[in-house]
């Protein structure tokens, strides 16, 4: 049996990176120059714009200040830096295995925190792979959690909060589905 940190760890490669590792090792972007994120990398796609760990996981993969500036703001090229990406490829992984390690973390404590169990592994999984999107959970989730006349929840319960109380949920359900169906897929397979 596989434990929940390797589940996850093949949840988040399909969510991001359609279960394409080497994808981890150069920089996408995931909404375009002129939509909100920055460029991403890593296998749990580390936004340049919005996750101070993707800073520092390019520093310590040799980037420079003003290479960094420029991937931020998407204003240089990236295909050159892949090398630099593959050359660090333990650097990438150890970082990944920290943000991984953060997201269940995460999703474990702000259920277990208000007497909540998950009653599957995929709500846990559910929750943290919402962490790995938005960097923890909101307390939007955490009030429709409270008001609740239960002491579990499940995954199915996550993925219809998501898809009716989130902005994403609404206006991307298909791959709120997408992602949900990838978790089911992969404790299938365990």
């Amino acid at each position: 049996m596989k434990t929940l940190n390797e589940l996850f760890y093949q949840v988040i490669l399909l969510n991001e990176l359609s279960g394409n590792k080497s994808a981890a090792l150069r920089f996408s972007d995931p909404d375009g120059a002129s939509g909100r994120s920055g460029w991403s990398f890593g296998v749990c796609q580390f936004d340049t714009k919005h996750n101070g760990s993707a800073i520092s996981c390019l520093v310590d993969c040799g980037f420079r200040d003003g290479e960094i500036k420029g991937i931020v703001n998407q204003t240089v090229d990236v295909k050159p830096f892949a090398a630099r990406l593959i050359a660090h490829a333990s650097t990438i992984e150890k970082y990944d295995t920290e943000q991984l390690t953060y997201c269940l973390n995460n999703a474990l404590n702000a259920i277990t925190s208000k007497g909540v169990m998950a009653y599957e592994p995929a709500a846990l999984l559910c929750l943290a792979d919402y962490v790995n999107q938005y960097g923890s959970i909101g307390p939007a989730f955490i009030e429709w959690m409270n008001q609740r006349d239960s002491d579990g929840i499940t995954a199915a319960e996550i993925q219809e909060w998501k898809l009716n109380h989130t902005k994403y949920g609404r206006e991307h359900t298909k791959d709120c589905i997408r992602r949900y169906n990838n978790i089911l897929k992969v404790l299938a397979n365990a």
